[in-house]
Formats: C-alpha cells, sequence, structure tokens
C-alpha cells in the first residue's frame, strides 16, 4: 500500500518540476542560441565591414593587383570559408577561401537579390546561416563615394552608384561548439534536477507523511489488541487532527470498557447478595 501510496505522490510532483525545469531550460537556450548567434553575425559584420573598407578605395582606382591581395590575405584564415568580390553585374571577380564551393551558390543568390532590388545604401546587408556548411556568411554592397568621383584617382563615374558586391563567410565552429556545450549542461542540469526532485520529495514524503502514517498504524495495532489510550507510543503531531481523533476513539473505547467492566461487577455484587 505504501510503495503505492509513495509512486502515487512523488510521481506527479516529479513529472511537474523536472517538465518545468526542461521548458525553462528549453526556453533559455534559444534566448541565448538567439543573442550568441546575433553577436556572431556583428563580429561578422565587423569584419565585413573592415574588408568593405579597404577594398572600396582599391576599387576606385581599379588597382586589381591590390583587390586580389586583399583576397588572397584574408581567404588564407582558418575561420573563413568563402571571400568573393563581384562587379557591378554580379559576375565574380576575386575569390577566395577555404571551402569556397560550397557557400558560392549562396553569395550568388544574395547578389542577384541585390541588383533586382535596385535600392542599395550602406546599410544594406544580408545574413545566411549554413548550418549544414557550418557558416556565417554576411553580402554587402560596395557603394561609390560620388563626391570623390572628379578625382584623378577615381576610376568610376559619379553615376556608378554602386562599385561591386563582397561577401564573406566565415566558419560557425566556435559557435556550434559553444551551443553544444550548452545544451550538454542544460541536459545534465535538468537531470540533476530530476534525481534531486525525486530524493527531495521523497524524504520530506517520508519524514511529514510516510513516518507518521506508519507510527498511526502500529499504534491502531497496539490498540486493537488492547494496549490503553495513556501506553500508546507519543504522537508527534505531524498528521494533526487525524491523530488527535484517533487517540479520542481509543481513549472512549477504554472508558467504554472500564464502564463496562464496572457495570458487570456491580452486577455480580448484586447478583451475590441476592443469593445470600
Amino acid at each position: 500500500m505504501f510503495d503505492n501510496l509513495i509512486a502515487r505522490a512523488i510521481v506527479p510532483v516529479t513529472i511537474a518540476v523536472t517538465g518545468f525545469v526542461i521548458f525553462g531550460c528549453l526556453l533559455l537556450y534559444s534566448f541565448v542560441e538567439s543573442d550568441m548567434t546575433s553577436a556572431a553575425f556583428s563580429a561578422a559584420d565587423n569584419c565585413a565591414d573592415t574588408v568593405v573598407k579597404s577594398t572600396r578605395s582599391a576599387m576606385m582606382e581599379d588597382d586589381q593587383h591590390a583587390i586580389q591581395n586583399i583576397v588572397t590575405n584574408i581567404g588564407t584564415r582558418a575561420d573563413v570559408k568563402l571571400i568573393t568580390i563581384f562587379d557591378q553585374n554580379g559576375k565574380v571577380r576575386y575569390s577566395g577561401g577555404n571551402d569556397s564551393e560550397s557557400l558560392s551558390a549562396t553569395a550568388k543568390g544574395n547578389i542577384e537579390e541585390f541588383i533586382k532590388s535596385g535600392t542599395l545604401s550602406n546599410d544594406t546587408a544580408r545574413y545566411d546561416f549554413e548550418h549544414a556548411a557550418g557558416s556565417l556568411m554576411v553580402s554587402v554592397p560596395i557603394m561609390n563615394e560620388a563626391k570623390c568621383s572628379t578625382y584623378a584617382c577615381h576610376f568610376h563615374s559619379e553615376d556608378d552608384e554602386v562599385l561591386g558586391f563582397f561577401s564573406i563567410g566565415l566558419s560557425s565552429a566556435p559557435l556550434d561548439k559553444t551551443l553544444a556545450l550548452l545544451k550538454t549542461r542544460m541536459i545534465v542540469f535538468s537531470v540533476m534536477v530530476l534525481f534531486l526532485t525525486i530524493g527531495g520529495v521523497t524524504a520530506l514524503l517520508r519524514m511529514n507523511l510516510f513516518l507518521p502514517i506508519l507510527r498511526l498504524t502500529y499504534n491502531a495495532e497496539q490498540a486493537a489488541s488492547g494496549v490503553v489510550e495513556s501506553d500508546l507510543p507519543k504522537s508527534d503531531h505531524k498528521l494533526g487532527k487525524l491523530n488527535k481523533d484517533f487517540r479520542l476513539l481509543v481513549k472512549q473505547r477504554d472508558e467504554a470498557v472500564n464502564e463496562l467492566k464496572l457495570s458487570e461487577t456491580s452486577d455480580r455484587n448484586v447478583a451475590d447478595g441476592s443469593n445470600e
């Protein structure tokens, strides 16, 4: 009986607490994942902005050697999977990186969207998180600086709004590793909460419910065997009114037994007197 009672008392509490913890962990993980992904894209955006500023001056002067050196040098970084510069028509002019083939289609798609939109500015950008390729991609237009188009060093005319387009794909391995570590720790935390909940609820129920019930059961067995109320083990009062009512019943039984014995003794004395 007690095993069934323990299970019925512990299981709902354990399920409720563990479910709440798991839901909280999933919600927290989604927030952290979103924040960390945004931070990673912010870092990639800053990297792209630095490269674009370095490339813009070289493109204004049509310094192809300088542009190629920029692309080649940045492409040698271990975390750079793709770096591509497109011309104004969306054709690849310079390309580099450690995994350019798997990301080139995404980069070309972004540039085609830029060309179709027709409205571009220095704040225009497209972001892609390629989970399968394990990369973060940023694509931006390289805008012309019309104010200096009259300088001798400026190769492009003032009417050219865009000098070209730039795409860079960075490895998302550090982000994926951190998120995987966070997920593992949350799973461990949830399992730990599960065991702590089971242990804690079991201990509390045992001290505050099951042991008092066992004591009351023992007292009932003693009372059934004829032990009077004053000789029963002292109560810890954890069952409150139930224990008081039980002891009151035993006390009333003892009083009734005593009255019955007195009545029987009195009747016996009367009978003995009449016989004499």
